[in-house]
C-alpha cells in the first residue's frame, strides 16, 4: 500500500460536509465533487505503477508541483476510474511541455481551457466516446478526464476562476473537454500516427482551445465540401481576437465529421489537401482585419501581433499549413466543427504517449 503524503483534512462525516469545504477553499470546479479519502486515492493510483511521490509537472501560475498522488486525489474527486490515472498523467505531462504554454493558458482574460484528444487503443479500453455527441455528455471517460484536468489546474495550480484565473467569460469547455478521435470511420491515417507514433501506441493530444464554430457543409463534391468548410472559417474570422490583429494561428482543431471525410477522400483529397486548402482559403487580407479600419492601432504594431502574415499580405489560420490539426470524429451527417487555439501566438499542441 502506498504512502500518502497529502494533509488530512477533517470534516463532519458527510459528503455535503466535504463538498462544502471544497467549495468554500475555491478548490471545486462548482460541481459536486467525490470525496478524496485515503481509502479512495490509494484505489486510484492502483490504475498505475509510477511512485506517488513523483512530480510530473509544476502547474501555474501558482508553480506548484504535481505529483502522481496530487493527480490522483484530483482523479477521484472528478469521479473518475483507476484505469484514467495514465491518460491524465500523460495529460499533465502534455500541457506541462513549455509549447503549450500553461502559464498563458491559466492566467489570459480569454475563454481557453485545455482540450484533450485520445488516440489508439486506449479509446476502446476505456469507452472513450469517438461517435455521435462526441462532445457531448453520456460517457463516463470523456467527462471525468478532462474534468480532473481542469480540478488539478485549480486545485495545484490555483486558477480559481476571477482570481489567479483572468479569464473575462470563460466557456462550458473549461469545466471538461475530452474526447476520442474516430480511427475506425476516418479515411485517413489518425493523428498521432500523423505525429510520429506508432497505430498500436495510445495517446493524448491537448489542445489549448479558444471556442467552438459548428459548420454544416454544402455540396456533395469533396471539393465543394471542402470549399465551404473554409467559407465559413473566412467568415468568423477564425474566431480570433482581431481586436489585436491576431487571426488564427498556433495549431488549430479541425474536428471533420465522418461524412465530410468520406466524401473528400472519396473524391481523391488528402488530409494534406485539407490542410493546404484551409491554410491557402480560409484566410484573411491584412487590409480586412477589423481592428486596422477601426483605428485602434497602427498598421506596425498590428503586423509585430500577427504572426502570420506572408508577404502579399495575408493572414493564415496559422503560420504553417502543416500546423492545421485534422481529426474525424463524431457521427453521421454533414457536421464538422472548428476549434480555434487561444491566439496562437505562444499555444502549440502537445502529444505524449500513455503508459501504465
Amino acid at each position: 500500500m502506498p504512502t500518502l503524503t497529502s494533509p488530512i483534512i477533517e470534516v463532519e462525516d458527510s459528503w455535503e460536509a466535504a463538498n462544502d469545504w471544497f467549495c468554500r477553499e475555491k478548490l471545486s470546479d462548482g460541481l459536486p465533487i467525490v470525496p478524496p479519502t485515503p481509502e479512495r486515492v490509494t484505489r486510484m493510483l492502483e490504475g498505475t505503477g509510477r511512485d506517488p511521490q513523483e512530480v510530473i509537472g509544476i502547474i501555474p501560475p501558482k508553480w506548484a508541483p504535481a505529483s502522481i498522488e496530487k493527480l490522483a486525489i484530483n482523479a477521484v474527486m472528478a469521479g473518475c476510474l483507476p484505469e484514467y490515472l495514465p491518460v491524465i498523467i500523460a495529460a499533465v505531462e502534455a500541457i506541462c511541455e513549455p509549447r503549450f504554454n500553461l502559464y498563458g493558458v491559466q492566467a489570459t482574460t480569454g475563454y481557453v481551457g485545455p482540450a484533450l484528444l485520445l488516440n489508439g487503443p486506449i479509446r476502446t479500453a476505456l469507452n472513450v466516446n469517438c461517435d455521435s455527441g462526441v462532445f457531448g455528455p453520456g460517457f463516463r471517460a470523456n467527462a471525468t478526464i478532462g474534468r480532473a484536468i481542469r480540478l488539478i489546474l485549480i486545485t495545484v495550480g490555483g486558477g480559481y476562476p476571477g482570481d489567479t484565473d483572468r479569464s473575462t467569460f470563460g466557456w462550458p469547455g473549461k469545466y471538461t473537454m475530452c474526447f476520442g478521435e474516430n480511427q475506425e470511420k476516418s479515411p485517413w491515417e489518425p493523428c498521432h500516427v500523423e505525429m510520429g507514433f506508432k497505430p498500436d501506441d495510445s495517446t493524448v493530444t491537448a489542445f489549448g482551445i479558444n471556442g467552438f464554430l459548428p459548420i454544416h457543409t454544402a455540396g456533395n463534391r469533396g471539393e465543394q465540401a471542402l470549399s465551404s468548410l473554409a467559407e465559413v472559417i473566412r467568415m468568423h474570422h477564425g474566431v480570433s481576437h482581431l481586436d489585436v490583429g491576431s487571426f488564427g494561428g498556433g495549431t488549430p482543431l479541425i474536428a471533420l465529421g465522418i461524412e465530410d471525410a468520406e466524401i473528400m477522400a472519396r473524391d481523391g483529397i488528402t488530409k494534406k489537401q485539407v490542410k493546404d486548402y484551409l491554410w491557402e482559403h480560409a484566410s484573411l487580407k491584412f487590409s480586412e482585419v477589423p481592428a486596422r479600419r477601426k483605428g485602434h492601432k497602427g498598421d506596425d504594431e498590428l503586423l509585430r501581433e500577427s504572426p502570420n502574415v506572408t508577404a502579399d499580405g495575408v493572414v493564415h489560420l496559422s503560420t504553417k499549413a502543416e500546423d492545421i490539426m485534422v481529426v474525424v470524429l463524431g457521427g453521421k451527417h454533414r457536421h464538422s466543427v472548428f476549434l480555434p487555439m487561444w491566439t496562437g501566438r505562444n499555444t502549440l499542441c502537445a502529444i505524449k504517449a500513455i503508459c501504465s
